[in-house]
């Protein structure tokens, strides 16, 4: 019943990520919300459920772009490993590393797909400066606000793993 309720809370943050969030663009840059979900379910997780995971949200999220299909299953696959070996016992709870984190792995995820997407490294410097930095805070504090809102509404904290 466990993986039901995360597939469709997936499917719903697709479907959020396609329709509603680009009308909140600052910038030029919007939030990453499958970067949010991808931190909150593989943290505490082993590596391969996490590569699992990483690779099944980056193919959904590839589904609305089939030029580069498959660039985001390999860049969230690579931050899902990431995550899961370094986050095993030893990341705190703290919202605001959980921001920070949220931050982190969105560059990285960015500096991913711009070197898979453009072959020029002034391209990739631009892009990284004009929309990556903004799109990382965006995500970051998007993420912190709805953990904290997840926090308050049910009185529960997203541990790690997505669990409660």
């Amino acid at each position: 019943m466990r993986i039901v309720r995360i597939i469709l809370t997936a499917l719903v943050i697709l479907i959020l990520q396609v329709t509603v969030v680009h009308n909140v663009e600052i910038a030029g840059a919007s939030p990453d919300l499958i970067i949010i979900l991808l931190i909150a379910l593989v943290m505490e997780r082993g590596p391969v459920t996490a590569v699992i995971i990483g690779f099944c949200l980056g193919f959904l999220q590839d589904l609305g772009n089939a030029s580069f299909l498959g660039m985001n299953a390999l860049a969230k696959s690579i931050i899902a490993y990431g995550v899961s070996r370094f986050g095993q016992g030893f990341l705190p709870e703290s919202i605001l590393f959980r921001g920070f984190l949220i931050f982190a792995v969105s560059l990285v995820n960015d500096i991913l797909v711009l070197i898979i997407t453009t072959f020029s490294f002034i391209d990739i410097l631009v892009g990284f400066f004009r929309f990556s930095l903004l799109s990382a805070l965006y995500t970051a504090l998007v993420g912190m606000a709805v953990l904290q809102l997840v926090k308050l509404a049910t009185g529960r904290v997203v541990r790690p793993g997505g669990r409660y």
